[in-house]
């Protein structure tokens, strides 16, 4: 486990709290029967106790917290199964903040909860500009990089085709068609641009990798205790070898995800983007094995929609796709590492 300082106790112990009053794990199933769920009553708590402006300066109304920080928040949102796009907002503070004025009134309803904002990167390739978003259906304004410009899109805004695809962890993938899109205010151009939209872009792939740290940290934690529980000739079946050597390969493939995702946090800015990326891949792959696992080694009732394990397993098939699912971001590790003469 990582060693937890006293301020880092306090982020855990505030997002803990924040989820649990929430309703815990039963919320999540509710919002997970339902589609394209969204509960603004705990979007507004996270706003109220900073959340949304943790990665914004101080001097722009955030916390200006730090990567490390900021995954350690996410680890243990994943832990609970925050169902909210804390992730994708908190990549657009990171874009918004580095607009300055441009972006300072959108920022402020962003930090306030007011308004939801959402990052979406325009695929290459494509004959009109496309991009993809997770739980798009929550947002209220999208912001991209189009044609070397950093702009913000409402979610209503004429010209623009959303498509909407449900997931099975109650929210969606949203696909959007952004050409002849009225509307659109422009936050920053050229260079600038570009390194905001990439700042926000490597934190999101931090923050998903974390919330899926957290989430298959979580899923083995239940397993293992259930084989200390479940009992068989008399004993508990966690004493078999052979349950012991499957839930300890998780448990080493979890403490490497782990490691990888604090090393990119600390990541110069210039090596950023190769280590997040490379450690959402690693992640994906990892959560989803950890699922797989811990449903097969609960037996049968694992498979049941009853038990909570199912939970986990629906919302790490969602965010393991979240910015790219595995193959995806291997894809854009070796663009970036094409890119990049010293890493």
């Amino acid at each position: 486990m990582l060693k937890l300082k006293d301020t880092d106790r306090h982020i855990v112990d505030g997002i803990t709290e924040l989820l649990e009053s929430a309703g815990g794990l039963a919320r999540v199933r509710k919002l997970q029967a339902g589609t394209r769920s969204f509960d603004r009553d705990t979007w507004g708590k996270l706003a109220a106790a900073g959340w949304l402006g943790a990665v914004v300066p101080e001097a722009q109304g955030g916390t200006a917290l730090g990567a490390r920080e900021i995954a350690l928040l996410l680890e243990h949102a994943g832990k609970k199964l925050m169902p909210e796009p804390l992730v994708p907002a908190l990549a657009a503070s990171v874009m918004l903040a580095r607009c300055g004025q441009a972006g300072a009134s959108l920022l402020a309803d962003l930090v306030a909860g007011k308004t939801v904002v959402m990052p979406i990167e325009v695929e290459e390739g494509t004959k009109a500009p496309t991009a993809f978003a997770s739980d798009g259906h929550a947002a209220d304004v999208f912001v991209t990089l189009l044609d070397d410009k950093l702009v913000a899109i409402p979610h209503n805004a004429k010209g623009m085709v959303v498509e909407t695809q449900d997931t099975v962890d109650g929210g969606s993938i949203a696909r959007l068609k952004l050409e002849s899109v009225a509307g659109m205010t422009v936050l920053a151009s050229g260079e600038l641009a570009r390194e905001a939209f990439h700042a926000g872009r490597d934190l999101a792939l931090l923050g998903y990798t974390a919330l899926l740290v957290g989430l298959a940290d979580e899923a083995l934690a239940m397993t293992v205790q259930y084989l200390k529980d479940r009992k068989q000739f008399g004993v508990p079946i966690g004493s078999f070898q052979a349950l012991q050597h499957r839930a300890a390969s998780l448990y080493v493939l979890i403490k490497a995800s782990r490691a990888l995702l604090y090393e990119a946090c600390q990541a110069s800015a210039a090596k950023r983007a190769i280590a997040a990326v490379a450690a959402k891949s690693y992640a994906s792959e990892t959560a989803m094995t950890t699922v797989k696992e811990c449903v097969q080694l609960h037996g049968a009732m694992g498979y049941t929609a009853e038990h909570n394990m199912s939970l986990y397993f629906r919302r790490a098939m969602a965010l393991a796709v979240a910015g790219g699912d595995a193959i995806a971001c291997r894809k854009r590790l070796h663009a970036e590492r094409q890119l990049s003469q010293d890493f």
